[in-house]
């Protein structure tokens, strides 16, 4: 219909017959079609698949994604009071404090600004200013570099930054095509956080000063199986259509086995959009190489990886003191410690193989229930198991469990084949305990929660939540063996 104002890309009933014509047979893409109406333009994706001579099928990839980058043209175009506020984003603090006039812009409250506009004040911040990474400010503080990364970032921040219902709009607006920004609440207001524009604004201001059309909407758990399935085809070039058809993309490819972990639901029955929220779910999402740079005590931290994989390497650092029968340590940005090897303790020959491998990195909340059930007597009466989580950066962290043993104020960490003093464990690895659970306490909880009940019930939610669930399950007893 010419009157609609939609604007068809290819013409689809054109090269449908054709392609009939020439011997393909058109099957959707993902077992289904792509003929999206959103913003006034069409987006068809699809796989082509034709006979070869032998009876076999050759496929070809008929997107018109790219012919939609090369030609959508926004009808609406940047102001230059508009251009003014983005120029004022990008600037330094110190620059910041020297408002003139004729930028329209005026400081409302400590590290908070009004945009007069068209007879309106808009309300806004600085996306610099707040708790970032040190590497995110640098980048925010450079258009260059911001430009280039600006896509990824937005899709890691919206994973990892502490914000009330996180989601990733994409769009289309002034400031240009197929445009990320992040949505989330804070106070019951709906807010937009725009890296590319270092910027933190209320939406619907946010929408009406730079006309922003929503071609879709991706939840965090959503954002998490599009993270999976990148890692598992090795192709980020589709994260576009990823992102623009997430819902009929994950519905199909969750048909497939493989893929499960893209399906809302579980054979356990664990629904993925609550598991994707945390934990080995949610770790590390769209992370880049320079979300490891700035780690505290980065280099002792990886000598101490080093050498607990192979204890008879030469270290900078780490000395046996024989006086003592322990390892020692001593760094200057660090102090003096000294600490054990976990595989030193055990007889067996397998668990020693596994400490003095990549391989105990995995599994860290089932091997710490495991380590704290393996204790002495003595040691039991004070040992708790700990879900907590430890730095990753300067801002992020990363789920992890371990043992501590009251009495004699030790951590005990499987994965890092670690025996230490828990002052200097917090502190080389940020440490934070969220839930700490006695060892009579979590063998109540398995018998209540997984043998009682039969319930295949992850040991990562048992360490965080056990006691809850055992609590919930021990009031609905009755209607459970109903």
């Amino acid at each position: 219909n010419k009157n609609s104002g939609v604007k068809f890309l290819t013409n689809t009933i054109y090269y449908r017959t054709i392609l009939l014509k020439q011997g393909y047979i058109l099957m959707p893409c993902f077992n289904f079609t792509n003929l999206t109406i959103k913003a006034k333009v069409v987006i068809i994706s699809g796989n082509l698949y034709k006979r070869n001579k032998k009876g076999g099928k050759i496929m070809e990839k008929f997107c018109n994604m790219e012919t939609f980058l090369n030609n959508l043209n926004y009808s609406d175009k940047m102001t230059d009071e508009i251009i003014n506020l983005l120029t004022f984003t990008s600037k330094s603090k110190v620059d910041r404090n020297k408002i003139n006039v004729e930028s329209k812009i005026e400081k409302n409250a400590k590290d908070n600004y009004l945009f007069n506009y068209n007879q309106k004040k808009y309300p806004f911040s600085i996306l610099s200013d707040k708790n970032l990474q040190k590497c995110d400010i640098k980048i925010l503080k450079d258009n260059e570099k911001r430009r280039q990364i600006e896509f990824l970032r937005t899709l890691k921040l919206a994973c990892s930054m502490d914000l009330i219902n996180p989601r990733v709009a994409i769009g289309n607006s002034v400031l240009g095509n197929l445009y990320l920004i992040i949505l989330y609440q804070e106070k019951g207001i709906d807010k937009v956080i725009d890296y590319s524009s270092n910027l933190i604004m209320n939406k619907d201001d946010y929408y009406e000063l730079f006309k922003f059309q929503e071609l879709n909407i991706v939840s965090k758990a959503e954002l998490y199986k599009i993270h999976y399935l990148i890692e598992k085809i090795g192709n980020q070039k589709n994260l576009y259509e990823y992102l623009l058809f997430t819902n009929e993309i994950l519905k199909d490819l969750s048909k497939y086995e493989k893929l499960n972990l893209i399906m809302k639901y579980q054979p356990n029955g664990i629904n993925m959009n609550n598991a994707s929220l945390l934990g080995n779910h949610c770790d590390f999402l769209y992370f880049i190489e320079k979300d490891y740079d700035n780690l505290a005590f980065k280099k002792i931290r990886e000598e101490l990886a080093n050498f607990t994989l192979n204890p008879k390497q030469e270290t900078d650092y780490i000395k046996y003191d024989r006086s003592i029968n322990q390892y020692s340590l001593n760094a200057k940005d660090f102090g003096y410690f000294t600490f054990n090897l976990l595989s030193d303790q055990y007889e067996n020959e397998e668990l020693k193989k596994q400490l003095l491998s990549d391989t105990r990195y995995e599994e860290c909340h089932k091997n710490s229930v495991l380590t704290a059930l393996s204790l002495r007597e003595e040691d039991r009466k004070s040992a708790h198991i700990v879900g907590g989580k430890i730095k990753a950066n300067d801002v992020d962290y990363f789920f992890h469990s371990w043992v501590e043993v009251d009495d004699i104020n030790t951590v005990i960490d499987f994965n890092r084949n670690l025996i230490m003093n828990k002052y200097r464990y917090y502190k080389l690895f940020g440490a934070v305990a969220i839930n700490r659970t006695s060892i009579d306490d979590m063998i109540d909880i398995i018998k209540t929660v997984v043998f009682d009940t039969k319930l295949d019930i992850h040991p990562m939610t048992l360490n965080y939540f056990g006691k809850e669930l055992m609590n919930d399950l021990k009031k609905n007893e009755k209607i459970l063996k109903k």
